[in-house]
């Protein structure tokens, strides 16, 4: 009785995959097609690393190839962000939100201050000044 129940509950599962219209049936398998289908994708790298004598393997990409992917996928286009933003609550501008990376305080204050350094090197090469 309790194979019944098993191959029951698995066939039950595996009609809702099909009904899916999945490309994979197992995780092994999405990632089979992550990791050598898709096209452009940096390949995954494995390094082992002994901490505190354990041996651990520890999975990473490049991250300019996977910088040079983002930027050169037109289906991210919209998502990247290149200048940092304030948003409010309120038209007043009294309370503030953090929500990603480039609404916080460092993105705004790195991002202005170069474009200040920008400015001052052209004035300086304007001017002449030595």
């Amino acid at each position: 009785m309790d194979g019944f129940i098993v191959y029951a509950v698995t066939n039950r599962n595996l009609k809702v995959t099909d009904r899916l219209g999945l490309s994979y049936r197992t995780p092994n398998e999405l990632n089979n097609i992550i990791d050598k289908e898709l096209p452009g994708r940096p390949q995954f790298k494995c390094q082992d690393l002994v901490i505190a004598g354990e041996t651990l393997q520890f999975y990473y990409r490049d991250i300019i190839p996977c910088i040079r992917t983002l930027y050169g996928d037109p289906e991210f286009a919209r998502d990247l962000v290149f200048a940092p933003e304030r948003h409010y609550t309120d038209h007043q501008r009294t309370c503030r939100v953090y929500s990603e990376m480039h609404t916080g305080d460092w993105w705004w204050s790195v991002q202005v201050r170069s474009r200040l350094l920008d400015v001052f090197q052209c004035l300086h090469l304007v001017i002449d000044i030595p």
